[in-house]
């Protein structure tokens, strides 16, 4: 049986697309083999935490709590509310859950113009955000880390920069410029607490600092960082701005820093906590993975739009958390048994919780709590008591539980009848809950990759057809009579050499001339490439600018492609076409000139004047459309005769 070559193609692609789901799962995998390749060092370890703890019973002793906070984006253009409920936050919530810390993941301020486009530091904004702290008191009570984030570097020269107001109105920014690291030792419990600053230097204004970036200098500070905190502490809490897989290490020698090697290579390391994606505008709220290497990474929804906050735990060497709306109580925790998604084999005395006593259960209101009850059937419910504090305990056999998943179910109550019911897995023999697959895409590929591969896919797709069509004799065939009507046409165009090159010529540009020359901060000049940036005697190789240019192809150049071969079939197969009607055949392209228009426009406020005249890839191809679409509608009669009897031509 011999195949067609529709056929061929098929299996070809559904080969591709095999491969590619295959590395695709691969590398978001949880379910990997860590704890087996490095079980001897996860055995050492938890046995060592599981004879400093011993059994986990009733006591107060051996836990601790810490809350996390994102994505602040103080502002003094827009939304008051960030403002006064972040004060709420600062003087109600923290005093009451009363948190031996609380972590700032980034974005304190804004940063943002009121048109919403430019980007610079606003000194007010930082005021605002000290005099919060200052005025609340509560660094009298807690310790205060907080770190930058992208908007906290927007059009900062150098980290002394005067406009670098995180050195002068952030708790940290007195003690520490950039990365840093913090030792608590509370309740029989040491924990480091290790922040990353991937801020670039120097920080660009919006949007070309996206990515966060680890030059040589910083990756060294980081591994000395985490050497202290491996000898000073028995478990470590990493924190930042930038999730893992929005962060590029620069190459020392031939060899690429690996940070998550780096956070994973120390069997102390249980979490990375971070900020950023703001829950992707809410459509993933439950943005949390396991690492390849067995650590979690929690990425928090941001407290500018969706007031999010985290409440975590320690207990008896054993990481829990929640995430929870500002405002919203009671808030509960259960640290004793785990929830069974989160569990770290070889970084938690996991042993412990089927050797424990006692349930434990951390709740909090902004009131007294009247009763936390729980129960494994939802009939019969058992009443928690008062261990001391906000935690509450009560007695259970574990055995009873030792196979497979289970469910436990909590019910807490204040004095004024606010209630809130949970449903809590967990499991003694190690049976695991998986991960929700678009949060391991988000945070464990590599952003700059992804944003590569779209732009290569996206410039292979504005050549490559064309080019194929050009060398194409004979009209295209397509079954569908719409699809082939369409073919027949681009396939004309491609055979305007005045057309085609100018089309094909701008689309390879794309990934090698310069995109822009401007101000990217003020008072230096950068130029702005696919590849990176250019600027200060610096080079910056932010990825963001492939996404950047993936726009201008995917709504700017692929869609003019089509507009003119719209515009080509009119003029070649209706000359007589005149006034109103030919007026509404250039719709199409009146709105793709006003995409491009606007494109332009958002960039000059952006990067300014100079930009704006000196930027091929917005403003330029602003006049290449108009040229192309002028030399499509005053092609020569005896030319459109021509392309009419190659259109007439057989298939």
């Amino acid at each position: 049986m011999i195949l067609s070559k529709a056929t061929i193609s098929l299996l070809c692609l559904l080969l591709l697309l095999s491969i590619f789901m295959a590395n695709l799962l691969n590398i978001i995998a949880t379910d990997h083999n860590f704890y087996i390749e490095n079980k001897n060092a996860g055995m050492n370890h938890t046995k060592r935490l599981n004879d400093k703890y011993g059994q986990i019973g009733d006591s107060t002793k051996n836990i601790i709590w810490f809350l996390q906070i994102s994505d602040i984006h103080i502002s003094i253009f827009r939304d008051p509310g960030r403002i006064s409920q972040f004060q709420q936050f600062c003087d109600s919530t923290v005093r009451r859950i009363k948190p031996s810390l609380v972590l700032a993941t980034g974005d304190l301020t804004d940063a943002k113009a009121k048109d919403n486009l430019g980007s610079s530091q606003v000194k007010k904004e930082w005021i605002y955000y000290h005099n919060i702290i200052k005025e609340s008191g509560v660094t009298d009570e807690t310790v205060w880390l907080d770190i930058r984030g992208n908007h906290d570097n927007f059009n900062i020269k150098t980290l002394n920069s005067q406009e670098n107001y995180f050195r002068n109105y952030s708790v940290q920014g007195v003690y520490h410029s950039k990365s840093y690291v913090h030792i608590e030792n509370k309740n029989g419990v040491k924990v480091a607490f290790l922040g990353i600053d991937a801020c670039p230097e120097p920080g660009l204004r919006r949007p070309f600092n996206f990515i966060g970036i680890l030059d040589l200098q910083e990756q060294q500070t980081l591994q000395k960082l985490k050497s202290e905190a491996d000898t000073k502490a028995d478990h470590i809490i990493w924190f930042g701005h930038y999730p893992t897989s929005c962060i590029l290490s620069l190459k020392r020698d031939t060899q690429r820093f690996d940070l998550r090697e780096l956070m994973g290579s120390s069997q102390a390391s249980q979490v990375y906590v971070c900020g950023h994606l703001h829950a992707m505008g809410g459509l993933v709220p439950r943005m949390y993975t396991k690492q390849r290497k067995g650590f979690l990474e929690l990425e928090l929804g941001d407290w500018k739009d969706n007031r999010m906050f985290r409440l975590a735990a320690i207990d008896h060497g054993i990481f829990s958390f929640v995430d929870q709306k500002h405002s919203t109580w009671p808030l509960v925790l259960v640290t004793n048994p785990k929830h069974a998604r989160y569990a770290m084999a070889g970084r938690e005395p996991l042993q412990l919780i089927a050797e424990s006593t006692h349930i434990r259960i951390l709740a909090f209101s902004d009131v007294e709590i009247e009763t936390v009850k729980i129960s494994f059937d939802k009939e019969s419910w058992l009443k928690c008591r008062v261990a001391g504090g906000p935690l509450y305990v009560c007695q259970w056999l574990p055995h009873l539980f030792r196979v497979g998943l289970h469910y436990m179910y909590v019910t807490v109550t204040d004095e004024v009848g606010k209630e809130v019911v949970l449903e809590h897995p967990f499991s003694l023999d190690g049976s695991l809950i998986n991960f929700e697959v678009t949060p391991r895409i988000l945070l464990m590929l590599d952003a700059g990759a992804v944003f590569q591969a779209i732009f290569a896919t996206l410039l292979l797709a504005n050549v490559i057809p064309l080019l194929l069509l050009r060398l194409q004799k004979r009209p295209p065939r397509y079954r569908r009579k719409f699809g082939s009507h369409v073919l027949r046409r681009i396939w004309l165009l491609s055979k305007i050499d005045r057309i085609f090159y100018p089309i094909v010529l701008y689309a390879l540009y794309t990934p090698f001339g310069p995109w822009a020359i401007g101000e990217l901060i003020d008072g230096y000049t950068g130029v702005i490439f696919a590849w990176g940036i250019i600027i200060k005697d610096s080079y910056l190789p932010e990825p963001f600018t492939y996404m950047y240019g993936s726009v201008q192809l995917m709504f700017v150049q692929l869609p003019l492609v089509f507009v003119l071969a719209y515009c080509l079939e009119t003029r070649v197969f209706s000359p007589t076409v005149r006034g109103i009607k030919r007026l509404i055949k250039n719709v199409p392209f009146i709105f793709l000139l006003s995409i491009q228009f606007l494109l332009a426009y958002f960039f000059w406020l952006e990067y300014g004047t100079m930009a704006f005249i000196f930027g091929p890839l917005r403003t330029w191809s602003i006049f290449l459309s108009i040229l192309l679409w002028y030399k499509i509608w005053t092609l020569p009669p005896e030319y459109c005769r021509k392309l009419s009897n190659l259109n007439d031509l057989p298939s």
